[in-house]
This record gives C-alpha cells, sequence and structure tokens, in this order.
C-alpha cells in the first residue's frame, strides 16, 4: 500500500564530496555576480541633436525624488547612454546637460524591477530654455524572448485578494490553474512554480512550496510581483517549469506609513453550499506600515505588522447519520512581521538588510466525508533574513552579493489521534499522523550569491554562482496509530479489506535529518545584434548533494547543464516584436520523498499491510501492539531509492508575438514543456498484471511477485526513480493595457496537459503506459482578468472613486474514477474500471469586486473599501466522489465559498 503524500553526522562527508565544484564555482563568480530579481531597474537610452545626429560626451543624471539617490553617466560615441542599479522605490528625475545645448529632463520616472526604461532625448542648440522630455514604462519589452507577466504596485494593492497573498497574483499569468495558495504552473505539479523574494530563495525543500502558510508577508510590504511563464534567463534555476518572484518595499526621505483593519462576518455571507443554515463565522485582519529616513538621503526603513484571526466553519457531507450536515471548525491565527533598511554608503554603492516573519496556527478539520474531530494541528514559524550588497563600480561594471538565512518551522498533529477509519466514498475519522507528528522541526537555510553585470556595446552581460544548504530536521510515521480500509457504507460492508499499520521499533526511526548541498554558475548574453535584432544567450550550471539519509546511495548528478536561446526581432520598430527560443530546466531535489528511503527503509519504521485472511489481522477496531510477538514479521513494504536517481528536468520552447498598440500590447505565443526524468515511484516487485476486470486477493497477487512476499520478507518494495513524463501544449494569449485611470490584465490559455502521474505509486507498475492520460492540473481553457478603473470627472461626488476585480472562468478538471476496494491483491486501494482520469469537474466560474473611495484629509488618505468574493454566488465544487462502490459516486463533497463581503478602512500618511 502506498502512503505516499506531500506537504507540501553527513555535513563534513557532504562537504567533502561537493568542494571541488564549489571551487570551480567560485571561480566562475568570482568576484562578481547578480542573483535573481534585483529589486533594482535601469534606464537607458540616446542622446541626439536637432538634426538626428547622435551627441556624444552628454552627461546624464538621474535623481530620486523621494530618495536622494543621485547617478551620473557620460553617452559614448554612439550617443547611448545606460544607468543600472537604480532603486525601484520612488520616482526619478532624468536629465541630460552639454555645452551649447538646451538642458532637457524627464520628470516623475517610474523604475521597474529587473527592467530596462528607455529615454531618449532630441536637444536643441540654445541655452535659454530647458526641454520637457516624457517618458512611460515600456509594456513591451523588446529586448527579451521570455515569456513573462508584471503585477505592478498599482494592482498588487488594488485587487481584491481575501487571503491578501501576493502568491495568487501568478494565477493572472497565463497557464496556471489549481489552489491560490500554490498554484500548478504549465500542467505541471505545484512545486515546479519556484518562488523568491528579493531574490532569495522563499522555497521549503521539505515542503516542496513556499516555506510558509499562505505568502508569508504582508502585502502592504509587496511592491511588485513578477511570473517567469516560460524560457526564463540562465539566471533564474531550480524550477523546470516557472519562477514567482516578489519585491518588497523600502522607505523614502519622507514619513509615510499607513493602518489597515479588514473584517468579515456570517451575516454578510451567503449560505455556504451543502449547508441548510449559515453557520457562524468571521475574520478580522489588522496591521500597520511605516517608513521613513532614519538619515536623510542616505539610510532609510520601512516596517510593516499584519496580524489575522478567523473563525470559519467548514460542512460535513459524509451520509453518516450522525454527522451529515455538521459544521466543524477552520480557525486560522497569523501574525506577520517584517523590517526593512536600506543604507547608501555612497552613490554607487547600496546596502540591504531585512527581517521577515511570520507565526501561523491552524486548526484544520476539513469536512467533506472526514467526520467532527477529523483533521489536523498546524504550527508553523518562520524566520527570514536577508542582506545584499549592490556596488556599482562604473558605468558599465555592477556587482551584488546576496546572503540569507532561514528557518521553517512545520508541526503537525492529528486532532483525533485514534485509529484511521476510511470507508471509501461514505466517510473517514481518526489520525493518520502517528504519535511523532509530522513537519519540520526545523529546516535551516543558509544561501549566498554573488554576480556582475556588465555592459559592453551591445551585449549586457551577467555572469554569476552561488551555494545553499538546507539542514532539516523530519518526522514520519503513516498510519502509526492503525488504519482499516471498508469499499464503502459500514451497512454494506462490514468488514475491512485492508489493514495498514507503521511501527517504530524505537523512537529514532521515525525521525530524519537530511542535509542538502547545491552550487549554481550562469551567464546570461543579452546580445542586440542589429538595432531589431536581439538575442539572450545563456548558459546554466546546477550540481546538488542530499546527504546524512540512511539507505539513500545515489552519485552526484553532475550533468545539468542548461543551455539557454533566445530571439527578439522587431521587424517595424519598437511596436511589434517577434519572440521564440528554447532551453533546459533542472529541477531542485526535495526531501519529503528522499527522507522516506530512510524513514521507511529495510532498517526504518515497519509499515505492515494485512488482508483479512491473514492469522494476524487484528480485530476492528484494535491494532498491533508495539512490535508484533510473532517471532517472524508478516511481509512489509518498504521504500528504496535507484542508484541513477537525478534531478528531474524539462525542456521548454515558444515562438510568438507581440504587439505595442498605444495604451495596450497584446501577445500570442505558443508553449511547449516536455518533462523528464520526473521523478516516480514504482513498485519493482508489482505482482502480474490483472486483467480487468478479474478480482483477485493478496495472496494470489503475492503469488506471481518477483520476490515472494513471504513472512520475514517484502511485498510492495517502493523504488524513487525517474520513470515520469509530462507533456504540456498551449496556445498563450494575453493583453495589458495601462492608462491613467485603467490598468488591466487579460490572459486566455488553450491547453493539454498529460503525465503519468508520476509522484504516485502506479495501479500496476508493470504497465506504466497505462499511466499517461490528462494530468490532474490538465484545464483545457482558462482565462483569467485583474483590472483597477478609477472614475474620470473633479466633481466632489465622482472622484476618488475606483472598481477593482478579479475573474476566472477554467472548464473542467479530471479525476480518476476507482472501484473503493482492493480488487488487483496489491493492498494500493486504487484498483480503477478505465483508465486514469476519466471523470471530469464542473467548470470553474468566479467574479470578485471592490469597491474603493479615498478621501484627502490634509496629508493623510482614507480609502474605504467592499470587496465581495464570488459577487454571482456561483456554486463552485472542489473534490468529488471517485468511487464506483459509493452512494455519492461522482458527486461533489467539497465546495469553493459561495459569496463573501469584506469591509475595509485604510489609513496612509
Amino acid at each position: 500500500m502506498d502512503t505516499s503524500g506531500n506537504p507540501v553526522l553527513g555535513e563534513r562527508r557532504l562537504m567533502s564530496r561537493v568542494r571541488p565544484v564549489l571551487a570551480i564555482l567560485a571561480c566562475l563568480a568570482t568576484p562578481y555576480a547578480v542573483a535573481a530579481q534585483p529589486a533594482t531597474g535601469a534606464v537607458t537610452g540616446t542622446v541626439s541633436g536637432n538634426e538626428g545626429k547622435r551627441l556624444p560626451g552628454v552627461v546624464v543624471t538621474v535623481q530620486n525624488q523621494v530618495t536622494g539617490i543621485r547617478r551620473t553617466a557620460t553617452t559614448d560615441a554612439d550617443g547611448r547612454y545606460e544607468i543600472a542599479n537604480l532603486p525601484a522605490e520612488g520616482e526619478y528625475q532624468v536629465s541630460v546637460a552639454l555645452a551649447g545645448f538646451a538642458t532637457a529632463a524627464s520628470e516623475n520616472v517610474k523604475v521597474v524591477p529587473n527592467a530596462i526604461l528607455v529615454v531618449n532625448f532630441r536637444l536643441r542648440l540654445t541655452v535659454t530654455e530647458s526641454i520637457a522630455v516624457s517618458a512611460q514604462t515600456p509594456l513591451l519589452e523588446s529586448g527579451q524572448s521570455a515569456v513573462q507577466q508584471t503585477v505592478n504596485e498599482q494592482l498588487v494593492h488594488s485587487l481584491p485578494l481575501v487571503g491578501r497573498n501576493f502568491i495568487s497574483l501568478a494565477t493572472l499569468a497565463p497557464g496556471f490553474t489549481g489552489n491560490p495558495s500554490f498554484p500548478s504552473p504549465l500542467g505541471q505539479i505545484y512545486w515546479t512554480n519556484n518562488i523568491i523574494v528579493d531574490g532569495a530563495s522563499h522555497f521549503s525543500k521539505w515542503r516542496s512550496a513556499a516555506r510558509t502558510f499562505y505568502s508569508g508577508y504582508g502585502l502592504e510590504a509587496i511592491k511588485e510581483v513578477q511570473v517567469l511563464s516560460n524560457r526564463f534567463s540562465a539566471e533564474y534555476g531550480e524550477s523546470l517549469a516557472t519562477v514567482t518572484s516578489a519585491v518588497t518595499k523600502a522607505g523614502t526621505n519622507e514619513f509615510h506609513g499607513s493602518g489597515l483593519l479588514f473584517l468579515q462576518d456570517d451575516a454578510l455571507n451567503s449560505t455556504p453550499l451543502f449547508a441548510l443554515v449559515n453557520p457562524p463565522a468571521g475574520s478580522e485582519r489588522f496591521g500597520f506600515t511605516l517608513g521613513g529616513p532614519i538619515t536623510k538621503d542616505r539610510t532609510h526603513f520601512l516596517e510593516s505588522y499584519e496580524g489575522r484571526r478567523s473563525r470559519n466553519q467548514n460542512v460535513v457531507v459524509s451520509p453518516s447519520p450522525e454527522a451529515a450536515g455538521a459544521f466543524v471548525h477552520d480557525d486560522e491565527d497569523e501574525h506577520l512581521v517584517f523590517f526593512r533598511v536600506d543604507h547608501r554608503r555612497t552613490e554607487r554603492h547600496l546596502m540591504m538588510g531585512r527581517y521577515n516573519g511570520q507565526f501561523f496556527r491552524w486548526h484544520d478539520e476539513p469536512g467533506g466525508l472526514s467526520l467532527p474531530g477529523t483533521g489536523t494541528e498546524y504550527r508553523n514559524d518562520v524566520h527570514t533574513i536577508l542582506a545584499t550588497d549592490r556596488w556599482q563600480f562604473s558605468e558599465r561594471l555592477l556587482n551584488e552579493v546576496r546572503v540569507q538565512f532561514a528557518r521553517y518551522i512545520d508541526v503537525r498533529t492529528d486532532l483525533q489521534p485514534t485509529v484511521f477509519v476510511s470507508r471509501a466514498g461514505y466517510s473517514q475519522e481518526g489520525g493518520t499522523l502517528g504519535a511523532f507528528g509530522f513537519g519540520a522541526d526545523p529546516e535551516d537555510t543558509w544561501e549566498a550569491a554573488d554576480t556582475v553585470s556588465t555592459w559592453s556595446g551591445p551585449h549586457t552581460i551577467k555572469l554569476g554562482g552561488g551555494t545553499k544548504y538546507v539542514r532539516a530536521h523530519n518526522a514520519l510515521l503513516n498510519y502509526g496509530r492503525g488504519a482499516y480500509f471498508f469499499a464503502g457504507a459500514p451497512e454494506l460492508y462490514a468488514r475491512p479489506f485492508l489493514f495498514i499499520q507503521g511501527i517504530a521499533p524505537d523512537a529514532n526511526s521515525a525521525h530524519a535529518n537530511p542535509r542538502s548541498l547545491s552550487a549554481f554558475g550562469f551567464i546570461q548574453d543579452d546580445w542586440r545584434v542589429r538595432p531589431r535584432l536581439t538575442l539572450n544567450l545563456g548558459l546554466r550550471y546546477d550540481i546538488e548533494k542530499v546527504d546524512n539519509v540512511r539507505n539513500y546511495s545515489t552519485s552526484v548528478d553532475a550533468n545539468n547543464l542548461q543551455p539557454r536561446a533566445g530571439v527578439a526581432w522587431e521587424p517595424w520598430g519598437r511596436r511589434l516584436v517577434i519572440r521564440g527560443g528554447a532551453g533546459l530546466y533542472t529541477q531542485q531535489q526535495l526531501l519529503f520523498f528522499i527522507n522516506r528511503v530512510q524513514l521507511e527503509g529495510p532498517d526504518g519504521t515497519l509499515t505492515i499491510a494485512l488482508s483479512p485472511d491473514s492469522p494476524l489481522f487484528p480485530k476492528f477496531p484494535n491494532v498491533l501492539p508495539a512490535f508484533p510477538t510473532a517471532s517472524v514479521l508478516p511481509p512489509r513494504d518498504i521504500q528504496r531509492v535507484d542508484s541513477s536517481f537525478r534531478n528531474p528536468y524539462s525542456l521548454q520552447s515558444t515562438a510568438g508575438i507581440e504587439w505595442d498598440l498605444g495604451a495596450v500590447t497584446a501577445s500570442a505565443d505558443y508553449v511547449h514543456l516536455n518533462g523528464r526524468d520526473l521523478m516516480s515511484l514504482i513498485d519493482t516487485n508489482a505482482p502480474a498484471s490483472n486483467p480487468k476486470p478479474v478480482q483477485r486477493s493478496v495472496a494470489q497477487a503475492d503469488a506471481t511477485r518477483p520476490l515472494p512476499a513471504v513472512p520475514g520478507s517484502y511485498r510492495n518494495i517502493v523504488t524513487l526513480g525517474n520513470l515520469g513524463r509530462s507533456w504540456y501544449h498551449a496556445l498563450q494569449v494575453k493583453a495589458n493595457r495601462s492608462t491613467r485611470r485603467l490598468q488591466m490584465l487579460a490572459s486566455y490559455t488553450l491547453s493539454r496537459a498529460e503525465d503519468m502521474d508520476n509522484y504516485r505509486l502506479p495501479e500496476d507498475s508493470r504497465n506504466l503506459e497505462a499511466e499517461k492520460a490528462l494530468a490532474d492540473t490538465n484545464v483545457m481553457q482558462n482565462l483569467m482578468i485583474g483590472f483597477t478603473w478609477q472614475t474620470p470627472g473633479a466633481r466632489r461626488l465622482l472622484s476618488g472613486w475606483s472598481l477593482s476585480g478579479i475573474g476566472a472562468f477554467r472548464s473542467h478538471r479530471p479525476y480518476t474514477i476507482t472501484w473503493g476496494d482492493d480488487r488487483n491483491g496489491t493492498t494500493q486501494n486504487d484498483a480503477r474500471p478505465d483508465g486514469r482520469n476519466s471523470g471530469k469537474t464542473d467548470a470553474y466560474q468566479n467574479v470578485d469586486l471592490a469597491l474603493s473611495r479615498r478621501f484627502s484629509l490634509g496629508l493623510t488618505t482614507v480609502e474605504a473599501r467592499v470587496e465581495m468574493f464570488n459577487v454571482f454566488n456561483t456554486p463552485n465544487y472542489d473534490e468529488y466522489v471517485g468511487a464506483l462502490l459509493s452512494p455519492l459516486f461522482a458527486k461533489p463533497i467539497s465546495a469553493f465559498p459561495n459569496r463573501r463581503v469584506q469591509l475595509a478602512a485604510i489609513v496612509r500618511f
């Protein structure tokens, strides 16, 4: 029986094995390097005279109007200039001066993180006047072949976000579906989307997702979110699909701050689906930000706090007569703390340090088929400390160093510490985590990166490298209190068909202390071959070694070279770009799956699966003693690893076109992702294939296994390997509109995603081709819209109003239909009548709106907001029963919330 799931000493030996590679990467990175997604941008352009002739030797000055940062550059022989390393906080004035010509300036220039703003000047032969030049952030990045989406500051703080979670903004980008807190990109599983904040990792290698529940950052501390949705450059890594990157805010020369209060109450909400009455529920969110100068023009700070208290109810839909329709608790408490200091040593030398903390508690009774009292208690504490040093040695040479430490604590325990009882498609109760709980306590991550950016003629080059070290302490004992499995309702199936229990010979056997050391190096050259033709050429190398895990004996995967190439061509100037490219992308290893090789290996905990004909089968609801009294153990299940286990990777390719239509840009791209060497679980001692619809017992199946499942030996030998594959094809269409009053993002994706159910034990390990089907994440059509609109007019009645919204419209998802019993005799409880994912859910449609009005009181602005989630009260179901023997077969058992209303007040000064 596969009990896999996911949450998402050897240190010295590990260092000795990887030290030679680190030395090579250190040579690549020294003395320079840039880490991913800097919180800085650049301004570039040309300066010419009246007749259009380029002017060399022009002094260009860029000055931040709120922090005082000032940079200068001189145009080259071609009249070009570029000023990089400009913090995104605040607005800039760009001015030019040359003897004999009028001065010129562009005011209120907004720098975009990780982007280049073009500001061109044409000077007149006079000194008696100055010329004003307008500059707007370009919606079309003509020199980039990557497919990406940026959610700017105005949208981040205007859109209605029920959880105020920046990660959910990734769903506005084409190709994202699934849970907003850990969305699934490009038809892949959620952990293939890397999360970074201010260029540093925000990803847990144990949880396989962000190392915080929700985003872990207060939204008031977030400035911008960028999603690199395909074919990104070599400076980004650790994920085979996408990267979601956030940039935090900084303080300025003026003291500024905010206070916020968000309220929800059941009196304003619609009755939940499956419920006859509206249960008591509500939440309060409160917080503040404060920023300003410590030393004017030199040192600034920003601090933020956001707290949340949520008391909600889930609905039990099990047909069990004592529980149907019952409400169960879903209670959350969260505190988010943020503090950042920026210091300018010189005009070219910037330093930043910040701390972010999340303290989260969750009493989760999920409802659905889970009976009252069944669920999980979560304790989640996260501490992150980041420091950056950004030093521009000259106009054409920039160095950036980034160092971060993060401590992640995630401890989960059963709310009901009793034997687990599962009745397929009917009910479940008890606990699955056992006496040791489940989680990371703690997972510590150290990382450092050093990178250089340099500009030389038509080349913009980035060269860098870095390292990451992870030390974790994890606990796992699946079904430690025993588990009974029934084929359906008690009146129809009085006897269980399977019993499973995890037994720990001693306390240490249920704990693992894995270590991971990884390093990377990259070079990226954005080469403007001609004024209208740019090549994006990159090469990245990653290496990783996981150690201090018993039985995990694999060689280091040392061939992770990842070439990436793209082209951007402007056939008719800067209003149209034809782009495309291809590249390789490697996925970092995930500790949860690797830990199981030790925890459930031959010398780890014992996972015993018994059929009713076994003499050791306990009488329901009893369980086995702490250790079986029999002199010889029954055949048990173990986990092992393929000796050639290596990093998964993908081959990505795109071809598309982007138009600049003035206030609107539109793009269309064909996107392909082929996942290779994906992580897989295979029973290498699987019984012979069982022709459908033949039924057989466990004993009959055991008789056909390569190694006989006799007492003292093994039954299922679950092997961690790289037999998984995935295929994703999509047409992605996107439109952005940016005017003074309207900001809008819209995307439509037409796609097909297939895989081999890579991360679960297949129904038949001897027939892997039968697992190829639509992926769980397959959504054929996906339309997403996000907008904010400010009302026109100067009249008091109309001024200050804005309307914002998010619309999501998705076609159905697939789910797998099973019998709900073990008619294959494998003890896996996954026998199905047909292929995988043959069922279909209903489509998903949701519209969230926010209506707000701002009032000015001197230097203070008060914003009153009314937010409505699922405005049209559309029924949206989530989980469906796939067990054919269940009276609820093909019916939904959980749903997304009906209409909810949130009232808010935000004071800013």
